[in-house]
C-alpha cells in the first residue's frame, strides 16, 4: 500500500488532516490536495481518531521546501512545467530552465522561457518554492534588506584613518635643505592606517590584499548595493499592490538582458 492510500486509510477513519500530515511528514495542503483528487468520502458515522502522539511531544522540524516540492508533484503542472519551476528557482534564469526543463534550443528557450513566467500557476510555484528555501535557510527578505542598507552606507572611514603632514626636507646627513630663496624645503607627505580588526565590521570588507604601493582595502560596491536595494523596496511594494509582480519583474530582466540591456 502506498503512501496515499495509507493516508486515505487513516481518513476515511476518521483521522484529522493534520494528524495524517504529521504521520505521514507531508503538508496538511497536500493530505487536503489527495483528498480532492483521488475524491476521499468518509463515511459519516466513524467516529474520529484520537491524536496518534500526545501533544506534549516535540517534533522534528519539517523541511518546508520538500514539502512544497510535495506538493508541486502532486499539481496541475506538467512534468516539464514542474521540472520548469525546478530549475528556474535553482538559476534564476528562464532561458536556461527552460533548455533544461525541455531540452530546448537556445533560440527556442529564449522566447519561451520568458512566456512560461506568465503563466499564473507558474508564479505561484516558484514564489512558494522560493519562500520554502529562505525558510529553510532562516533567511526572510528584510535579512537580505538589512545586509545590502549595511553595504549601502558603508563608510570607508570606518575602516581605515588617513591625514597629512609636512616634513622639512633633509640631505643623507641630515641638513637641512633649502630652495632658491634660501627657505628650507617642505614636503607635504600623507598617511593611511588601516583600523584593528576587532574595531570593524569586517563583513562590509569584500577583499584585502598587498599591491605594489602596499596593502589595499577594498568594500562592497556602494552604488550596486544601492541599486539592489532599491530594487527590493520597489518589489515590496509591488508585492503589497499585486503578489504576482514580483515574478514578473524576473521576466522583465530576462528580456531586458537577452536585449543587451543593462
Amino acid at each position: 500500500m502506498n503512501l496515499k492510500e495509507q493516508a486515505k486509510q487513516d481518513y476515511l477513519a476518521g483521522m484529522k488532516y493534520k494528524d495524517i500530515a504529521d504521520k505521514y511528514d507531508v503538508s496538511v495542503n497536500t493530505i487536503k490536495s489527495w483528498k480532492r483528487r483521488y475524491e476521499w468520502v468518509r463515511d459519516k458515522s466513524a467516529p474520529p481518531q484520537k491524536r496518534l502522539h500526545p501533544k506534549s511531544k516535540k517534533v522534528a522540524p519539517k523541511n518546508e521546501t520538500k514539502q512544497v516540492i510535495d506538493q508541486l508533484a502532486d499539481s496541475e503542472l506538467t512534468d516539464k512545467q514542474k521540472a520548469f519551476v525546478l530549475e528556474f528557482v535553482r538559476l534564476s534564469n528562464a532561458t536556461q530552465a527552460y533548455i533544461n526543463a525541455y531540452d530546448s534550443t537556445y533560440n527556442i528557450a529564449r522566447a519561451n522561457g520568458s512566456r512560461m513566467l506568465t503563466n499564473a500557476n507558474i508564479q505561484q510555484a516558484i514564489a512558494t518554492l522560493r519562500k520554502a528555501k529562505l525558510h529553510d535557510l532562516s533567511v526572510n527578505t528584510f535579512d537580505l534588506i538589512q545586509d545590502l542598507a549595511k553595504e549601502a552606507r558603508a563608510d570607508i572611514g570606518d575602516f581605515l584613518a588617513f591625514g597629512n603632514y609636512d616634513a622639512i626636507e633633509t640631505d643623507i646627513d641630515g641638513n637641512v635643505q633649502l630652495d632658491v630663496n634660501d627657505e628650507p624645503i617642505v614636503n607635504h607627505r600623507s598617511w593611511v592606517q588601516f583600523k584593528n580588526q576587532d574595531k570593524v565590521d569586517t563583513s562590509l570588507i569584500k577583499n584585502i590584499s598587498m599591491g605594489k604601493d602596499g596593502p589595499r582595502i577594498e568594500l562592497y560596491d556602494r552604488d550596486k548595493a544601492r541599486k539592489q536595494l532599491l530594487d527590493y523596496l520597489v518589489q515590496i511594494e509591488l508585492v503589497a499592490n499585486d503578489n504576482q509582480q514580483v515574478i514578473l519583474s524576473d521576466s522583465t530582466k530576462e528580456r531586458m538582458k537577452d536585449n543587451g540591456e543593462d
